[in-house]
Parts: structure tokens; sequence; C-alpha cells
């Protein structure tokens, strides 16, 4: 029989034939056809509902009718769908719904459901009343992911038209305080003076007492005005939001970094996001690791990151070019595609003066198809040495050799889940170490052949964290600081093609 017992409950999905419950639900009296038995299998609260003497319903026949006046019936048709077949047809502007629907009747399964949904469509569109509804639902993933993705892509948050638009002032004080925003501060105002009109058009629409600059006084101190550009000076005097002598001070200050040619600084330091990263790797797994590696990249404030996989595409030299940066990271299992030429070519570039990041997992693993060859292992451009890949009980932070290195930067703490994943070699190819494992094995590497040459990060730890692959003990733990450690990387050889 084609599709077996899921094809046929997927046939009964709101089918009058055989049900035995009808729902009446919404103000419009919408009908719904089900069976008890289903209902009673997902839902304890439905199992109740529908074997408890005592709750409101009707039973004529042999079927049940029970109505549901303060439900939405979109929402109902989307449960009753996931009780038959464990899949919904939803869009994620009404996971929130979903989820509190799910959390009311008890079905674990599609709380999880919806939560999986969250993470996949998470974008700058929603990222922020995804926090939220972490918050009031109280869950934890859910806001660090959400407050996590604000963090990587502040000013495509910002700059969305809809950004801070209803949302709570705790939000915004909780955006606020983020210690680094990669955005330029007059993106900051302008959603600070989005939410401020909203908020005086839906709350206090009659009340001459609660003006705009009243509702946005505890945040206009915040605003760091030293931050902007003299081209900024206009719109800060269409806020309104500051008096006659205050505008006067900022309007010299502004004119002053002007005359200085001082450019506007993010709260997190140099704007960074122009960088152009093109990010080698090989896709054996699929995209799904890729986008990850991808956005704990742009985690630190970088916005264009292209993706090549290497196991099916050969680079040209002329194409890498056109990049300030390479991140290289291979699979095992996937041989890369013209690996000596690709050595050559990436030896090339670094020669151009321009940053590599490598990922020592498996790109340096003593496997022939797997690992990068060529001129860039040859004549030692990376500082770490091919060798065998081995597991270690000591998985976490050893000793940090530079403290002060720019890589190193707001890195408290960083460990694998189950054990360490490395590439075991002592063998730095006369490069510097930055940080070791607790094994004592390098952790982060790196090294500039000569002055005029690109500098290279190695990074000997398994890139993918444990919010992608939890069931993976050499994966790194979420919690602990390893997209600082790759987006600090990645920023760090970028910034060096600018340093004259």
């Amino acid at each position: 029989m084609s599709g077996g017992i899921s094809e046929i409950l997927k046939n009964c999905v709101n089918q009058e034939k055989m049900a035995d419950v009808e729902l009446i639900v919404g103000k419009d009296e919408v009908r719904f056809q089900a069976h008890r038995f289903i209902l009673a299998l997902v839902s304890p609260f439905w199992r109740s509902k529908l074997y408890t003497e005592g709750w409101e319903k009707q039973e004529t026949k042999g079927k049940i009718t029970i109505k549901l006046p303060e439900l939405d019936p979109k929402l109902f048709g989307m449960f009753l769908e996931f009780a038959y077949t464990r899949k919904v047809t939803m869009k994620n502007n009404v996971v929130f719904e979903l989820w509190k629907v799910a959390d009311q009747y008890g079905v674990p399964q599609l709380k999880q459901y919806c939560a999986d949904l969250f993470e996949k469509t998470l974008d700058a569109t929603n990222c922020i009343n995804f926090y939220e509804f972490g918050v009031t639902a109280g869950v934890e993933e859910w806001k660090v992911s959400a407050m996590d993705y604000i963090k990587g892509n502040t000013k495509q948050v910002l700059s969305n038209e809809e950004c801070f638009v209803g949302v709570k002032e705790e939000t915004v004080q909780s955006i606020l305080d983020i210690e680094k925003l990669y955005a330029p501060e007059i993106n900051i105002l302008k959603a600070l003076v989005r939410w401020g009109k909203d908020k005086k058009e839906k709350e206090f629409p009659n009340d001459e007492g609660v003006t705009f600059r009243n509702i946005l006084k505890n945040f206009v101190p915040q605003i760091k005005l030293d931050l902007m550009s003299f081209t900024d000076l206009d719109y800060i005097k269409e806020t309104q939001i500051y008096g006659p002598n205050d505008l006067l001070q900022i309007a010299v200050e502004l004119a002053n970094n002007f005359k200085l040619n001082i450019k506007p600084l993010t709260r997190a330091g140099p704007q960074i996001q122009n960088l152009k990263v093109l990010l080698l790797a090989g896709a054996r797994r699929g995209t799904n690791r890729l986008e990850h590696l991808k956005g704990t990249i742009m985690s630190g404030g970088i916005e264009m990151v292209d993706i090549i996989d290497i196991s099916a595409t050969a680079v040209t030299f002329e194409k890498m070019n056109e990049y300030d940066t390479i991140v290289l990271r291979s699979q095992n299992g996937v041989d890369m595609v013209e690996n000596m030429r690709l050595g050559n070519d990436l030896a090339r570039y670094v020669e151009g003066g321009k940053g590599l990041t490598v990922i020592a997992i498996n790109s340096l693993i003593n496997t022939d198809g797997h690992r990068v060859k060529g001129r860039i292992v040859d004549e030692a451009f990376i500082p770490l040495a091919v060798a065998e890949r081995v597991q270690q009980d000591e998985r976490e932070l050893g000793e940090i050799h530079l403290p002060e290195h720019p890589i190193m930067e707001g890195v408290q703490s960083f460990k694998a889940k189950d054990y360490a994943h490395l590439i075991g070699t002592q063998d730095i190819n006369g490069g510097t170490k930055i940080a070791s494992w607790n094994n004592g094995f390098p952790l982060i590497t790196e090294k500039t052949k000569q002055e005029s040459f690109g500098t290279v990060v190695c990074l000997n730890f398994h890139p993918m964290s444990t919010q992608i692959t939890n069931d993976c003990g050499k994966a790194w733990l979420r919690e602990t600081d390893g997209a600082k450690i790759i987006a600090n990387s990645v920023q760090y050889v970028g910034m060096k093609i600018y340093k004259n």
C-alpha cells in the first residue's frame, strides 16, 4: 500500500467522513472535522476535554460538537494539520501564535516544529519580534539566537523601515546595551526616531502632555553624536529632539571632524562592513553548515560573504582577487577540485598583500585529496604544518600567548562539546602562537612571510558550533566565544589591506 498509515492520516485531515468531533472555531464559526482519538493522542488538553465529564460540549448521534469562539480558525487549522501529518503549511509570520497554541494544548512536538522554523527563517525583518517573543514565552534559546543575529547584522536590522516599530521599551534598551554595534550611529538614531513616533501615534495620539521628545528622553543621551558625520547634521536637526544650543555644539564638533577628515566609526570601532569575503569550502553535508559558517563570519559586522563550493568548482585567481580576504575550509570526505592549483593561487593572493584565514580542519589533514596543496603549503605560508587529525579529551582554551591581540578581543572562553578535533602538530612553520588548547596544541596562529605580504591566520578547531550540530562532540559550545574568534580573525586579516 503506497504511503502507508501516514498517507491515510493525511487524507483524513478535516474530512467529515467517519469524523466523530466537530469543532466550531472563531467568531465566524468555521467548522472543522476531526477524530477524538487523534486529538487525544497528540494533546493532553484535548484528551481531557474530550474524555472528561464537565466540559461544555454537545453530543449528537455519537459526534461531539465543541465551540472555540476565542481561537483563530487559521491557527486551529494548522494545529489540526500537524495532529494528523506532523507537518504544517505555515508562513513565519504566524509562528509565534502557533507556538502559543501548541503550548496551550501541550504539544511539545509542534512547539519544536515552530522553533525549528524560527531558526530557518530568522532575518533582519523579524529578529526583533522573535527576540521579544522569546522573552514573553520564556524560551531562552530563542532569545539568544535572535540577539546573536541582531549583533551580527545590526546595520541590516536597523536599516529596515519597520525596525523598532511597536517593540517594547525594554527591547530597545537591550539592543542599545549591546557592547558592540556594527552599524553607523545615524542608523541607530533613525531607528529610535521611528520607535518614538510610532509610540506617540499609537499610545498618546491626543495627549499634548506627552511629546515625542519626552518619549525619547531616556534614549537621547545614549546617542553617540561623535560617531556621526557632518552630512548627518540635517537629519539630526529634523528630529527636533535637540535644543538650539545642543545643535550648535553638535555642528561645531562634526564640522571639525569633517575638516580633519576623521571618518565616522561604529560603536565597535572602524567600519568594516564593506569588506568583501570569499568562503572557499566543501559542501559534502549540504549548504546548512556553510551558511552557518558564513553567519559566524558575518557576526562581527561584515556584510558580504560569498561561498564557492571547492568540491565542485575550480576557483580562478582572478575570481579570488575580487575579494578583500578569503576563508579556506575543507571537509572530510570531499576532495578539493584542482587542490594544487588552488594552493598556488592562494599563495599569489597572499603575496599580493591580502589576508587568508585557514580552518585547519580539514584543510591541513594529511589526506591526499581533502587538503590544500601547492605553494601555500610547500612554501610554509600557513602557520601550521600538514599532519594527522587527532581527538583530545582536553578540549578548551588554554594559554593565551598574546592577550592583547585583536583576535582575542572579547574572547573569554572557548570549549568543544566533548572532545577537541584538531591537526595534531606543534609545527607552526615559523609563525606565532596567539593561543593554545589546554592540551598544548596550537589553537590560533598567524604568520606574515614578508612585510608586503598579507597575513595568514590558522584556526585549529572544528568551525561548527552546537547551534547547528548539537549531536556532534567536536562542535564548540555556542555559549563560548568561537564566533568571536572566527569573526575577529577574518576582520583582522581583512583589515590588514588598509594598514597604510
